[in-house]
């Protein structure tokens, strides 16, 4: 996988999906598959591109997956941390990895860049949130992740596609849900729906 990006190739909420080639990944893929949806065979994680300073455009995400040290904490996180995007490109070399972009009525202005840049740093990176790993299997149920017995949201304890989702929500760029029903297929699926979203470019197979 070429992981040589310039910063300039890179926006302020740029969706990043990741497929990746070990166990847990496939699994989640396949596990939350379904062709009704498009695309079918969504991506295992899922990921934004937000700026933090002074570090500038990080891939900000939840995950307990990666040995990478967290660029804002300077060590490994199980929970919400942030990197440089050619680390964890590299991270998924041998998988594919999918850059999606805000359609251009939906890009974040100046101020919107500004207040996605302080809500991240606040109240996600500037506290310990772990992943949430009941959240997320809960979240690729085919029927009880929309039933009214769903446990409510819980921002203190995250998952991948509940971050994003988060996020989305505050700034109004996905409608108001309870962000922990997202998995990274069905929230991919819904910005693709909903024109918010179109692929920009990949990377590897």
């Amino acid at each position: 996988m070429g992981c040589g990006v310039a910063a300039d190739d890179w926006q302020a909420g740029d969706l990043v999906a990741c497929y990746g080639r070990d166990a847990v990944s496939r699994c989640i893929s396949w596990g939350t598959a379904s062709l009704f949806r498009r695309p079918a065979v969504g991506p295992s994680h899922v990921a934004m591109m937000v700026p933090v300073t002074p570090h500038g455009l990080l891939w900000v995400e939840s995950t307990s997956l990666t040995r990478t040290p967290c660029v804002v904490r300077g060590t490994r996180v199980r929970g919400v941390q942030a990197h440089f995007a050619e680390d964890r490109l590299a991270d998924y070399a041998g998988g594919r990895v999918e850059v999606y972009r805000l359609a251009p009525i939906e890009k974040l202005s100046r101020q919107e860049t500004g207040f996605l840049s302080t809500v991240v740093a606040r109240h996600f990176l500037g506290r310990e949130i772990t992943y949430d790993v009941g959240g997320a299997l809960l979240s690729g149920t085919r029927v009880f992740q929309l039933s009214r017995l769903f446990p409510a949201a819980d921002l203190n304890s995250l998952f991948c596609s509940e971050l994003v989702a988060a996020l989305l929500m505050r700034l109004n760029r996905l409608a108001r849900d309870n962000p922990g029903r997202f998995h990274p297929a069905r929230l991919l699926s819904e910005l693709l729906r909903t024109g918010v979203y179109s692929l920009e470019r990949h990377y590897g197979g």
